[in-house]
């Protein structure tokens, strides 16, 4: 396993390939990632990884200018390797505060015995369950069918049916040894009764039988119930990012 910061960086890096942005613009060793509104904060954030030499305030006020030109919040996504020191409390003082905190969690793979393959785009019927599960993407289609086609490594798009039609989803990114799981969740009148876990199997199995040696997902820090579950699954917690969001 590589060192617990140069982790952080790596995860992130393969997160990016897995979850692209619609730009990324390059600001003194930060990526300024924007895609426009609809579609989330990871997409629409800074990535303060590298220190840089120009001053933090400059810095701060050029990553804010950049978005607000575009007509959105500056946003910054941090975790324990953002750089520079120091950033945080900048921020904090600047008046931004903290949102959504995420939890990274990971696993090993061992060689999956399910026989099934998954398609490699997203069904009508899939598109239809995903939009039921609150805070999914059904209220940006069509930015999220961009963002699905800004995607390059190989991916998986797993459903388990219940009585009227599929209740649960959930997708997958191949990326070398990683598989990234995405989107994993079930229409409220179905919930509780195992078939998330079904669909987290099928993406694992999918993501071994392409190569890959361990998987990665993001789950809210609020979200006790799917927190539960992946680490029922075997998922333990990598680290955590969370927000500064201006005004």
């Amino acid at each position: 396993m590589l060192p617990d910061l140069d982790l952080i960086r790596h995860l992130e890096a393969v997160a990016d390939r897995a979850w692209p942005p619609g730009q990324v613009h390059e600001l003194d060793g930060w990526q300024m990632l924007v895609t426009g509104p609809g579609i989330g904060r990871r997409v629409n954030c800074v990535a303060p990884l590298a220190a840089g030499v120009m001053p933090l305030e400059d810095k701060v006020a050029a990553a804010e200018a950049f978005y607000q030109e575009r007509g959105l919040a500056p946003i910054f996504k941090l975790t324990r390797a953002a750089q520079p020191p120091g950033l945080e409390e900048f921020l904090e003082a600047r008046g931004y505060r903290v949102d959504a905190p995420v939890v990274i969690m990971t696993r090993a793979l061992e060689p999956e015995m399910w026989p099934g393959d998954l398609p490699a785009a997203p069904t009508p019927d899939w598109l239809a369950a995903n939009a039921a599960v609150p805070s999914h993407y059904g209220a940006a289609p069509e930015a999220f069918l961009a963002l699905i086609g800004r995607i390059r490594p190989p991916k998986g798009f797993a459903a388990v049916q219940a009585e009227d039609g599929v209740a649960a989803v959930g997708m997958a990114v191949a990326d070398g040894e990683w598989v990234g799981l995405f989107e994993i969740g079930t229409i409220p009148a179905c919930r509780r009764r195992g078939l998330a876990r079904q669909v987290v199997e099928r993406l694992l199995a999918w993501g071994a039988a392409r190569g890959a040696e361990r998987a990665h997902l993001q789950v809210m820090e609020a979200n006790t119930a799917a927190r539960a579950l992946y680490a029922g699954l075997g998922f333990t917690e990598a680290y955590r990012y969370w927000y500064r969001v201006g005004g």
